[in-house]
């Protein structure tokens, strides 16, 4: 299974054009299973597609999922996206806002991969230290990571905007969950994708998963593409990984849920 980490910062690429057939050629040409996409957002014609992530979706020949966090000032939604070759079977959406910052969240998406269910998590934290303190506290809660019914294997990919792997949030999630990166000893930096300094984005997985590699992508047209570059992950299932009950509704203030019915046979 491979996963994709990727903010393509509103489709505007480091020549200033917005291009979302760009973004859609990078992912192309990696491949991933599935990707949870971070500032996605675009202008969309009148009649064409419901969000930017189906708008994503159609350039790639993938299924979408969006996770509007807020109106952008130009005027369209936008938020996190999963992007998978794979059925979603629901969708979740988290709000992660902290008072008088920028709105934040974090989409779930469960997708069914090769008979396994995996529940697929893309997050986007904050800029300021104490919010991203607050929004990690949020996500290692029993409303969202650490939630009863999560009994699928589980990724989280996402921007966390975290300076170093000393600091706050990435020390909290490696308590629950395993760093791809660190996994591989391949701590290589997305950010900015000129000259990438920082790793700002990250994966996550369970005890569920292998990791088997990790790429950041560097291509010509990755770095032009946006200001961070994608961050690749290569994962097996492990053999033992469970398959359980169907998802249910949750009804709790900053959490939105969709869920899609099965096609019978």
């Amino acid at each position: 299974m491979r996963v994709m980490s990727w903010n393509v910062h509103a489709m505007r690429g480091a020549d200033g054009r917005v291009d979302p057939a760009r973004i859609a050629r990078v992912i192309e040409d990696a491949a991933p299973d599935v990707a949870g996409l971070q500032e996605v957002g675009m202008a969309l014609p009148a009649g064409g597609p419901a969000d930017p992530a189906a708008a994503l979706a159609a350039l790639v020949g993938m299924r979408g999922a969006f996770g509007p966090t807020m109106s952008h000032r130009l005027g369209f939604a936008y938020g996190n996206a999963v992007l998978a070759r794979h059925p979603i079977a629901s969708l979740r959406n988290y709000d992660l806002s902290v008072p008088g910052r920028e709105p934040r969240g974090c989409v779930r998406a469960d997708v069914e991969v090769a008979g396994a269910t995996v529940h697929f998590f893309a997050a986007h934290l904050g800029l300021h230290w104490r919010e991203r303190r607050r929004q990690a506290a949020q996500l290692l809660s029993a409303d969202i990571l650490r939630d009863a019914a999560l009994s699928h294997p589980l990724v989280l990919v996402g921007d966390f905007n975290s300076l170093s792997n000393r600091s706050a949030v990435p020390r909290w999630l490696r308590r629950q969950l395993v760093d791809a990166a660190r996994a591989c000893c391949n701590e290589a930096p997305t950010f900015p994708a000129r000259f990438p300094l920082l790793r700002l984005d990250r994966c996550f997985v369970d005890a569920a998963f292998r990791v088997v590699s990790v790429e950041v992508v560097q291509t010509a047209l990755a770095r032009r593409a946006s200001d961070h570059l994608p961050l690749l992950v290569e994962l097996e299932l492990q053999p033992a990984a469970r398959r359980p009950p169907a998802s249910r509704v949750i009804e709790a203030a900053g959490v939105t849920t969709t869920v899609h019915a099965r096609p019978a046979g």
